[in-house]
């Protein structure tokens, strides 16, 4: 048994979506919104990526700046048909 668990150094996960609405090539800078669609076992793993990274970021302490700044990146990668799910500082 490893000594050291390995530890995730850039997303906690992410899932993949079926569709758009609208379509992407429809898509311009006008687009007042974006609706994605997934499988329920896609939406599932993105459940899972949301909860792990706030649960890492419940473990900071919120009392300090760092602590305050923390928070969650969700990356829509429209070419690849992905989201990924990140920590990030605000």
């Amino acid at each position: 048994m490893p000594t050291n668990p390995r530890v995730k150094a850039f997303s906690f996960g992410g899932c993949k979506f079926s569709g758009t609405s609208p379509k992407l090539s429809a898509f311009s800078p006008k687009t007042p919104m974006l609706n994605v669609f997934m499988s329920f076992e896609e939406a599932l793993k993105l459940s899972l990526a949301v909860q792990e990274c706030v649960r890492k970021l419940n473990s900071y302490n919120r009392s300090t700046i760092a602590g305050k700044r923390s928070g969650l990146n969700v990356a829509v990668h429209l070419q690849t048909s992905r989201i990924t799910v990140n920590e990030a500082k605000l």
